[in-house]
């Protein structure tokens, strides 16, 4: 709402002001979103539940570390050394601190704009000199913030898991930017349906279930038309190649022999891409891969079982693989040495990272046009003085 004196001139970020549409200058984007940001962020900073939390939460992702290590050491034959336990350390701290980061984050964003309205001081600033978009985007930058404090306070046992070896520092960077990347998009959610909604529980309520159709729903569609993809493929008896100690080489079978037979399979390229817009799909599948994690093909007593984040990468490449790789002896033929390794497949993070973004900016876009000023319709009990 324009002053009653005219037109006030304000340095913006940047150092110059933008003119409104009805003629009023604009505060700078650099200017307003630290201003928004600050003011959010002194709100966490002066409660002292907040030091409680982040305390709590560095002795439970302590706990999820030492639990790892142990786990490693039972699974894997290096006994108490640990050696190359890095990587499946690391990703046990990652997958837990994004799944944290899924309960938290909601928590957080979503009461931003609501609970101002609620308590009265989102009308003051809406007729302040700030725009709807630099209002929305300031919270939503102060809850993406105070939801990576979670991220930050795992650090330790991030570099702790540096020290125990096989890990990929650059494998490392792009677990940790796309955690961060996944706790902006859930906060960008949750700020959107924060503006939005005119209450606060149903904000909360309504971006958990957003969360959960992201992290669960798409299991769930998965799982139900798996059975419609379900199809047979013709083999027969494979033989197998045996060791000295009388065990199934890891190759694959040797040979094949009998009649073919229609053996029941499934094929999943045309649904694997609905688990894509999970985030730990989109987390896992970001990282590349190595063929062998970690194990040495000349040494089998150092094999290693496989980190969470790795497996659920592992999990989404084997969806796509043609029918006729999942079955032994397909149409007569063993399967070609080498063949399992060189297999790669597509990846599937940009596509579930996109579907993640068209989500929050259309809701983005909702929620700028539900905290413009003036408003055409207010929630009943909400007005702007």
């Amino acid at each position: 709402m324009p002053p009653a004196d005219g037109p006030t001139q304000v340095d913006g970020g940047g150092g110059s002001g933008a003119a409104g549409a009805a003629g009023v200058e604009r505060l700078g984007w650099g200017r307003a979103l630290s201003t928004v940001v600050r003011m959010e962020l002194q709100q966490h900073l002066r409660s002292r539940a907040w030091y409680i939390m982040l305390a709590v939460w560095f002795v439970v992702i302590g706990l999820v570390t030492w639990g790892a290590f142990a786990s490693f050491n039972v699974l894997s034959a290096e006994g108490p050394s640990g050696l190359r336990a890095g990587r499946y350390v690391f990703e046990a701290v990652v997958g837990f601190v994004l799944l944290f980061g899924l309960l938290v984050a909601p928590a957080m964003s979503a009461s931003t704009i609501s609970g101002s309205r609620a308590g009265g001081t989102l009308a003051v600033m809406q007729v302040t000199l700030l725009t709807p978009g630099q209002l929305l985007t300031g919270k939503w930058l102060a809850s993406w913030a105070a939801a990576l404090a979670f991220l930050a306070t795992a650090l330790p046992y991030i570099v702790v898991a540096m020290t125990l070896g096989g890990l990929d520092v650059s494998g490392l960077v792009v677990f940790v930017v796309m955690v961060a990347v996944e706790l902006g998009v859930v906060c960008a959610i949750g700020t959107a349906v924060s503006a939005i909604s005119a209450r606060t529980l149903f904000a909360v309520v309504a971006t958990y279930l957003l969360v959960a159709l992201f992290s669960l729903g798409t299991i769930v569609a998965f799982a139900l038309t798996m059975p419609l993809t379900q199809t047979t493929v013709p083999a027969n008896i494979p033989q197998w190649n045996t060791e000295a100690e009388g065990e199934a080489a890891a190759d694959g079978p040797d040979a094949c022999f009998g009649r073919l037979h229609p053996q029941t399979t499934y094929d999943t390229r045309a649904t694997y891409w609905m688990l894509a817009a999970n985030p730990f799909v989109v987390v896992s599948d970001a990282v590349r891969t190595p063929a062998q994690v970690p194990y040495d093909s000349d040494d089998p007593d150092t094999w290693a079982p496989d980190g969470v984040m790795t497996s659920i990468s592992f999990a989404v490449r084997y969806l796509q693989r043609p029918p006729e790789m999942k079955v032994s002896c397909a149409h007569g033929e063993p399967a070609q040495p080498g063949a399992e390794a060189a297999w790669r497949g597509t990846p599937v993070w940009p596509l579930g990272l996109g579907l993640q973004l068209a989500v929050g900016g259309a809701l983005f876009a909702w929620g700028r046009y539900r905290v413009a000023t003036p408003a055409a319709r207010l929630p009943r009990g909400h007005r702007v003085t």
